[in-house]
């Protein structure tokens, strides 16, 4: 992740609101969350699931050919859910897809023809799709508010945990936490860089239904931040891209389209002082996770920080922003487009940016309300103002996890009420 730029607010027209320029702000750069896996411990992670995959057919455990034949080609369901209790709208990016030109390096085709993949010069061309957490990524693994779960019901042929889970760049050593599942319709899918000791019980062999729990989040292997690596394969061991497109003639398999771009509004919060997120979740060798400073009870007179994130967001999408008072009544209007930070790039998949606004001191006590409008869509946060000491108030529901490293939830289980 990296600075945005902050720009002055630039013009707009009669009817729109005013442009209010960010106090600060983040979007995903070219290397984040983005993976390889080291050759020869993918090569040994691949025999031992084809020598498992054999065994399991030797023994009649996995569904005869004349039933995986009858599996719809479009069974994919999503690889991801939220644990019970997380009260945002959505929790992720999607970064990059398989890279359909076997040239390399520099030489980057996605299914749409487009240039949302990557190679290296390595010879790695990007074989899966990355799901990345937003926006606070390593708050959020270490959270564990984000399960992987079984895309198609399958059978799991290989798995591997123990492995570090805080990887930020490319090491040439790092070993992944990866599940293989031998999907009932002949594909097997791999799902790569879990967190450490987060993955199932289930041993190889076991049955998994579409949704089963399959591990967490994480950042181990070769890895540059906390996200899921999707990845199919054939019974010859080839790439299948499970997305439809100009330059992929496959099917597409899921059972739920999913667009190219999705533009959306992954979280609105309120917040004590500004967030940071920061890049990498190790420092000098100890853990560390954002800063989120959530906060949802404040006092008249309190600074409020107001903090939105985006995932595929594109110069030119007006954000309608507001601020309500308990009455409804306006305190706070403005609109946000990307194209005022005047970034290198129109389009990101994943952006956050905050605004500071001084309470005054006879501001209303009652529930308030921070306000979006984008893409036709309407997302509210409510938060209370209160005579009383905020400090005494009741603890506000978005704090939870401020100590999440210590209270890293066990295997499949739900996020903890962890105090700060």
């Amino acid at each position: 992740m990296r600075w945005a730029l902050i720009a002055l607010c630039i013009a707009v027209d009669a009817t729109a609101f005013a442009q209010t320029p960010p106090a600060g702000g983040h979007v995903t750069g070219d290397a984040d969350f983005a993976d390889a896996p080291v050759p020869r411990q993918r090569e040994q992670a691949d025999r031992r699931a084809a020598r498992n995959l054999k065994i399991l057919q030797r023994i009649g455990a996995l569904p005869p050919a004349s039933e995986l034949a009858q599996v719809p080609v479009n069974d994919l369901q999503w690889p991801l859910r939220p644990v019970p209790g997380f009260d945002q709208f959505d929790y992720h990016g999607t970064k990059y897809f398989v890279d359909h030109d076997p040239r390399y390096p520099g030489f980057v085709q996605d299914y749409t023809c487009g240039t949302r993949t990557y190679d290296l010069a390595s010879g790695y061309n990007h074989a899966g799709t990355d799901y990345y957490l937003w926006p606070f990524a390593w708050l959020m693994m270490d959270q564990g508010v984000v399960q992987v779960v079984a895309a198609a019901p399958g059978t799991i042929i290989e798995k591997d945990d123990g492995n570090f889970d805080r990887q930020c760049a490319f090491d040439g050593t790092s070993a992944a936490n990866i599940v293989y599942v031998r999907q009932d319709d002949g594909l097997t899918a791999i799902y790569m860089h879990l967190r450490k000791g987060s993955l199932t019980t289930l041993p190889v062999g076991a049955r998994v239904a579409a949704g089963d729990y399959l591990g967490l989040v994480g950042s181990s292997g070769q890895s540059t931040g906390p996200h899921l690596h999707f990845e199919l394969r054939d019974a010859n061991g080839a790439v299948v891209d499970p997305r439809h497109g100009e330059c992929n003639a496959g099917p597409d398999r899921w059972a739920v389209f999913q667009p190219y771009e999705d533009p959306h509004i992954d979280t609105l919060s309120t917040h004590s002082a500004e967030p940071d997120q920061i890049a990498c979740g190790v420092v000098n060798g100890a853990n560390v996770d954002d800063a989120a400073n959530y906060k949802s009870v404040f006092a008249p007179g309190d600074t409020l920080w107001v903090f939105a994130s985006w995932r595929d967001q594109r110069n030119g999408e007006v954000t309608n922003f507001s601020i309500l008072r308990p009455d409804g009544s306006i305190f706070e209007q403005w609109d946000f487009d990307l194209a005022s930070q005047n970034l290198p790039s129109p389009f990101y998949s994943g952006t956050a940016f905050d605004w500071q606004y001084a309470l005054p001191a006879n501001a209303p006590a009652g529930e308030w309300q921070f306000k979006a409008v984008f893409e036709g869509q309407t997302y509210v946060r409510t938060f209370e103002v209160s005579v009383i000491d905020a400090a005494s108030a009741a603890h506000a529901r978005s704090q939870i996890g401020t100590n999440a490293t210590r209270c890293r939830p066990a295997s499949g289980q739900a996020l903890p009420g962890c105090s700060p």
